[in-house]
């Protein structure tokens, strides 16, 4: 994968929402969203014109630089961007440029790399500024930070709030389920999109399991009955969740019901897996409602200092080999079983409670995810 930084800009229509739009389209068509700056309010530069939106955003990707750069241009024309005919510079609803690609230094008819105005203008400069302020011109040979030092540009862009990223969720009545391991954020998470969005959320039951922590003293002995408990009473928090989701525009959950099949498939004999799993099968039957599953991921070394941090008694316990068998158990079971569509957001470098761009940078991923269904298994039922 290499990296790229891409400039948006609009000052037409829905600048806001333009932009949105834009991230969302990079993401299924180009690569995975890896940093973004604060949004940025510029006058028109050269022209008469309304003030734009401008922003920064850094990816990963597989493609060449020509091959993001006609994603680019393929984006802008979908976006409703006519092809300039007249001289200089005019209003448009999105403006999107291929800044750097790696450390390579392109001049042909078709692609100039770095782009050649990058050191004249400050509403580039300035996100880039706060994305990378180390990133090192090629060819100037200065960093991004001495850059803007220098700048002979004299506009000064006012910075907005990191918290204007925040797109539209939950507008087709679905409910986000968030997964993962233990002590990967789940909870987290799905209360601070709950309270943001002002929708219900669902958090899993593990207080009232009268077996959790004897299962964590000796899992053979009590391991299925703390199973049991976990798929009954999963079950029963779900059913009353969806009846209430009626007439409300969406919610959220720290959990699904599919994660009694993984940890029992870990936890039981293969005979009493057997078992629970028809069980649970014929219990699933009687629901329908319409889910997309976010899965979360984290280092090993991360879930267990979480887990120390959170000081939960009954998990302090909790081994490595534990850890990367449910970590197994989800790629098992996203790779062979599940009915669902699904994204994974790897959380090792988006500490979303401290940092508000790392939370942007997930809510983004998420809304890309909704749009176009990255890494779906099988068709949603």
């Amino acid at each position: 994968m290499s990296k790229a930084y891409i400039s948006l800009g609009a000052n037409e229509g829905k600048r806001l929402e333009n932009i949105q739009e834009a991230v969302t389209r990079i993401q299924n068509k180009i690569g995975n969203l890896i940093a973004l700056s604060s949004l940025y309010q510029t006058p028109s530069l050269g022209f008469d014109g309304p003030d734009f939106l401008n922003a920064c955003i850094e990816i990963d990707t597989s493609l060449n630089p020509l091959d993001v750069l006609d994603k680019l241009l393929d984006i802008e024309r979908a976006m409703g961007r006519e092809p300039c005919t007249e001289k200089g510079y005019q209003s448009r609803p999105i403006d999107l440029d291929l800044l750097f690609y790696e450390e390579q230094i392109i001049n042909t008819l078709d692609l100039i790399l770095p782009h050649p105005r990058i050191a004249q203008r400050n509403f580039v400069l300035h996100p880039l500024n706060e994305i990378n302020p180390e990133l090192v011109h090629p060819v100037l040979k200065k960093n991004i930070i001495d850059l803007l030092s220098i700048s002979p540009d004299k506009t000064k862009p006012k910075k907005n709030p990191l918290s204007d990223w925040s797109p539209t969720f939950f507008a087709k009545r679905e409910i986000l389920i968030f997964e993962g391991n233990i002590g990967v954020g789940k909870t987290l998470l799905a209360k601070k999109i709950a309270r943001q969005y002002r929708v219900p959320i669902l958090q899993e039951n593990f207080k009232e399991n009268p077996f959790l922590k004897k299962f964590y003293e000796d899992p053979v002995t009590h391991a299925l009955d703390v199973e049991n408990h976990f798929m009954e009473d999963r079950f029963q928090q779900f059913q009353t969740f969806v009846n209430d989701f009626k007439g409300i525009s969406g919610g959220v959950t720290d959990h699904s019901l599919f994660r009694s099949l993984i940890f029992a498939k870990i936890n039981l004999s293969p005979y009493d897996f057997d078992v629970f799993k028809k069980h649970y099968l014929e219990r699933s039957e009687t629901f329908s409602f319409p889910v997309k599953v976010i899965f979360l991921k984290h280092t090993i070394d991360r879930l267990k200092m979480n887990i120390i941090r959170r000081g939960r008694t009954f998990e302090q316990k909790i081994s490595t080999e534990y850890l990367k068998k449910i970590e197994r158990g989800y790629q098992s079971f996203f790779s062979h079983e599940s009915e669902f569509d699904f994204c994974t957001v790897d959380l090792t470098d988006l500490d979303f409670v401290k940092e508000e761009a790392a939370y942007q940078i997930i809510l983004l991923r998420i809304k890309a995810f909704l749009a176009f269904g990255k890494n779906p298994i099988k068709p949603h039922h």
